[in-house]
């Protein structure tokens, strides 16, 4: 008979067991993993596991089944999970099952791509879920696709901001959501857009909020004061500065506090700065005493313009000059462009272009073809043409009217 400290053991045992199989990358028979995973005698009602141990121990059972081929178990499990929870949530346990829900639809599929054309379909039916919303995004960044993990991030706070939802609101501010955003703004070089997320997140978690939600760490607070100290702006080092003053009063004794606190005053308003955090300062003399001034100067230390002599033109008049005139060079010819006779010193032909008949140089040969060119010449005078049919007196041809041409016989072959 097994006593209650004999349980404890053996589940004691059997956790670190079973999170050694589950972590591990060789499985060299998952059948064999799954089967010694539930061969472990479960513990007693007086003797539960705590909610972060069971949650551990439920994500192993997943990932055992996983690999040993039990997609649609695993699939229809998870689902409860998700469906039992409200969307979207910060839960770790509904966002770890919605992660291993994705991967049970993906049918373990190596391939990010592959995995996504069967993953993505699913967010048409949850599109709340935190966690398969990471996974996504987590697969774009895999395949090197960061604006569409960008954008997916994107709409998805914008429809919690529409919602207006205390709890969805609680959700588009978590610290773990944001820091995603903005490591993805960081990795496409986007740092105005950074220092706007974190400058929201900050104003939402430092003003009262419906939800009854703890402001988070001071991690996020310190991020978004410093990235709103660097845009140098005079009404953002001045909430820079309030930030810094809340975490302050909070913890007196904070080193990143006590620091942001003095670089946002001295900027704005040095006469507010409490008088014991002067003394966290270092004097000015022993920051600058191993620097030797004259050594930066024959080093090229750039001149600023109180050293320079030159004075700047007062009028914009000097500064625009009147264009002068430049002798335009001759276009070179190239050589395979040039005739086989062709003289440089010798002035080409400004009609050269015209069709040959429209030159003044034209010339048509024959008698026909003069007198059609006398004829085409504009101004001059048009000749009269007799009429065939007509005679002297008036008198016309037998055989038809006047005009009128004989009618050909038919031949005789």
């Amino acid at each position: 008979m097994l006593t209650k400290g004999r349980i404890k053991e053996l589940s004691t045992r059997y956790i670190a067991q079973v999170n050694s199989i589950a972590a591990s990358k060789d499985h060299p028979n998952p059948y064999l993993s799954h089967r010694l995973f539930h061969s472990s005698p479960k513990p007693s009602k007086t003797d539960q596991h705590f909610s972060f141990q069971t949650n551990l121990l439920r994500q192993d059972e997943y990932v055992v089944s996983l690999h040993s081929q039990k997609i649609a178990g695993v699939a229809n499990s998870t689902e409860k999970v998700i469906a039992a929870a409200p969307a979207p949530t910060l839960s770790p346990a509904v966002n770890m099952a919605a992660v291993l829900n994705a991967a049970a639809h993906a049918r373990n599929v190596t391939a990010e791509k592959a995995a996504l054309k069967e993953i993505v379909p699913l967010l048409e039916k949850r599109p709340s879920d935190v966690g398969l919303i990471l996974t996504i995004a987590h697969l774009y960044v895999l395949t090197g696709n960061h604006a569409a993990a960008t954008h997916l991030l994107e709409s998805f706070f914008k429809r919690l901001e529409q919602s207006g939802s205390a709890s969805d609101l609680d959700v588009r501010f978590a610290p773990g959501l944001v820091a995603t955003l903005v490591s993805l703004y960081a990795q496409q070089g986007r740092p105005g857009a950074s220092r706007a997320e974190l400058a929201k997140a900050a104003e939402y978690w430092r003003k009262p909020h419906k939800s009854k939600t703890e402001a988070p760490s001071k991690a996020l607070m310190v991020a978004a004061g410093t990235a709103l100290l660097d845009t140098h702006n005079a009404e953002n080092t001045k909430v820079a500065g309030d930030i810094f003053k809340g975490l302050y009063d909070q913890d007196d004794s904070d080193r990143a506090a006590i620091a942001g606190l003095v670089a946002a005053y001295s900027l704005t308003d040095p006469s507010s700065i409490p008088s014991e955090l002067t003394s966290y300062l270092p004097e000015a003399s022993r920051l600058v005493s191993d620097i030797d001034a004259a050594a930066l100067e024959t080093a090229g230390v750039p001149l600023g313009s109180l050293f320079t002599t030159s004075v700047a033109p007062t009028s914009t008049a000097s500064k625009r000059s009147a264009p002068k005139s430049v002798p335009t060079k001759a276009k070179r010819i190239r050589k395979a462009r040039m005739p086989k006779d062709f003289d440089p010193n010798k002035k080409m032909d400004p009609e050269r272009w015209l069709p040959i008949r429209d030159r003044s140089t034209y010339r048509p040969k024959g008698k026909k073809g003069k007198k059609r060119a006398e004829g085409l010449t504009q101004g001059g005078a048009v000749a009269e043409e007799k009429a065939p049919a007509q005679q002297q007196g008036g008198q016309q041809k037998p055989g038809g009217g006047g005009g009128a041409k004989k009618k050909k016989g038919k031949g005789k072959w």
